[in-house]
């Protein structure tokens, strides 16, 4: 009898190895699954570390910037303007509570901005250090050292009251000065109110009761926080320098007019501790805000090389005159354009009602004798305008202005007289309760753009009519009397707009197009070019005022900048449109 081995298979296997075997195959499956759980979760968090940390924004040349850039700028930078609107605001309760509050509402604004701001900054700061070498530029440590202490401290600051005694009557002309007797009089008042003072009186019921500074007056003398310096009160801040609260100055002399102060309270010089505290709580590091003092610092070298080196240098020109057309308000509709001359039987008051008879009659024969002048074909209405009573229009060669006749705010019998009026007729003298006037329609039009395109064309007949076009049509006056001429125009020197017209004429006699700037429309002609020309000393100014950015702007024209569209979001995502190709 044999006896045969079972053979082991996998028919056959016992069942604890089968159970063994599915419980190897559940675990290794619970650990892939795992192990691409943990995967993919790593993933997303470095995805998301690298587009919040590492994802570059910019490109300026050969450097890169990276979203934690911008990230720690945007911090450095809502943190200064953060701690600035708290200073604002703790200086409020005074005659500069306006000026305040305007301050505060451009904190505010740029505060909305702070992520483009912050980009703008660190892409800037990146070009000037390329560009630094070349102008030969650049900022020590110790400079660096010396603004960083400016910015993280305050000055001294008082508040002050004040009780004014005017030596001149509230109803004194102008141009009037006191004479001694009323500048000793109002010494003697003053010093009556400050030995009341010191027996006792309130100092703010007695500011409300008898101070002339109108100002303060309805504040009970109250004139707030003032620092050294200051544009309007600096005088009164200098006298209470050293003084301490509850202290009473004066009265002295300030002007046409003698003060007493009081200190209210005194905040001596020290640090800046919101600005401190805002930084920190920002996490902003001593280093990182070093390098954007620095960066800021050098900014402020390649203003002054502008302003120094480029503005005093020789600069293209071009020599033109102009046109202005004022632009139409809101819905254009037709309208007139009208000059005055007008005669009052009491010259220069507002209420003519007072006028006797007599009065009246020498007025209209006045207005008689320069309607016949005004009525002769070679007028000069600019000479007969410096005779007018009206001081408005005096200056302007006695232009009015463009009116819409359905809605004009004239006087009925002013609005009378121009009705049927042709184009250059004028009217014999109007009388309205201003006075005599004598009108004139010098043109009429549907549009200001319509007008300004159909001057371009007349002038591109006959160029050598425009300073005649200019006399009777442009609306500056100043340029105007003199046949449109604005004389030479440097680069920087205008608004970027104007300028780009007036740089695209290439022969003199050209015209330009009609270019709408602001308020209205410029028309140029060419008289003069030159590609390098000194400025004086008298127009530079306008060239320092608007022209740094430009020129700025020029400068990188040649540099490689890319910049990522959502850069200044605050919040960087996504690849910004494709990689980062220096354009």
């Amino acid at each position: 009898m044999t006896i045969r081995k079972p053979i082991l298979d996998r028919k056959h296997r016992p069942r604890w190895q089968d159970d063994l075997r599915t419980q190897q195959l559940t675990v290794a499956g619970f650990a892939v699954a795992i192990a691409i759980a943990i995967g993919i979760f790593g993933a997303t968090v470095w995805s998301d570390y690298y587009d919040n940390h590492l994802r570059q924004v910019a490109l300026v040349n050969d450097t890169s910037i990276d979203a934690d850039q911008v990230r720690d700028r945007i911090n450095i930078i809502g943190a200064e303007l953060t701690a600035r609107g708290v200073d604002f605001d703790s200086q409020l309760g005074g005659v500069r509570d306006n000026i305040l509050q305007q301050q505060l509402q451009v904190v505010q604004e740029q505060l909305g901005q702070v992520a483009t701001t912050a980009t703008d900054s660190v892409v800037n700061a990146a070009f000037f250090e390329s560009l630094a070498p070349s102008l030969g530029i650049g900022v020590t440590d110790e400079e660096v050292d010396a603004e960083i202490a400016r910015r993280q401290s305050l000055p001294l600051r008082l508040k002050l009251s004040a009780i004014v005694v005017d030596a001149l009557p509230e109803d004194a002309p102008a141009a009037d000065e006191p004479t001694e007797e009323q500048m000793a009089a109002a010494k003697a008042e003053a010093d009556q109110i400050r030995a009341d003072l010191d027996g006792g009186a309130e100092f703010g019921a007695t500011a409300s009761e008898k101070s002339d500074d109108g100002a303060t007056k309805a504040l009970k003398g109250v004139v707030g926080w003032l620092e050294a310096g200051d544009a309007t009160y600096g005088g009164w801040f200098d006298r209470a320098r050293d003084a301490q609260p509850e202290a009473i100055i004066g009265p002295f002399e300030d002007g046409e007019s003698w003060v007493i102060l009081r200190v209210d309270g005194r905040t001596e010089a020290g640090e800046f501790e919101a600005l401190n505290e805002f930084l920190g709580a920002s996490d902003v590091s001593p280093d990182d805000y070093r390098t954007y003092v620095r960066e800021e610092l050098l900014r402020g070298e390649a203003r002054t090389y502008f302003e120094e080196r480029v503005v005093t240098s020789y600069l293209p020109q071009r020599e033109v005159a102009q046109i202005f057309i004022s632009g139409d308000q809101g819905v254009a509709v037709p309208k007139q354009r009208l000059r005055h001359l007008l005669v009052q039987p009491i010259p220069g008051a507002e209420d003519q009602s007072a006028a006797t008879d007599e009065q009246w009659d020498a007025a209209l024969e006045r207005a008689e004798e320069l309607y016949d002048r005004a009525s002769q074909d070679d007028a000069d209405w600019c000479e007969l305008a410096e005779e007018s009573d009206d001081p408005g229009s005096r200056g302007r060669c006695g232009d009015l202005g463009w009116y819409d006749p359905a809605t004009s705010q004239f006087v009925p019998e002013f609005k009378a007289a121009v009705v049927g009026l042709t184009l250059g007729e004028t009217t014999e003298p109007t009388e309205t309760p201003f006075g005599y006037h004598i009108i004139q329609v010098t043109q009429r039009r549907t549009s200001a753009a319509d007008q300004a395109d159909q001057l371009v064309a007349q002038l591109r007949e006959d160029p050598d009519s425009f300073g005649e076009v200019a006399r009777a049509q442009s609306e500056d006056t100043t340029t105007a009397r003199n046949d449109g001429e604005l004389g030479w125009v440097a680069r920087y020197e205008i608004a970027l707009e104007r300028e780009e017209a007036i740089f695209a004429l290439a022969e003199p006699g050209d015209i330009s197009d009609p270019v709408s700037s602001g308020n209205g429309f410029y028309i140029y002609k060419l008289l003069d070019s030159s590609d390098a020309k000194f400025v004086p000393e008298s127009r530079r100014d306008s060239i320092r005022n608007v022209g740094f950015d430009r020129w700025v702007d020029e400068q990188m024209e040649d540099a490689e900048i890319w910049i990522d569209g959502a850069a200044g979001t605050g919040t960087p995502s996504g690849d910004g449109g494709g990689s980062p190709t220096p354009g």
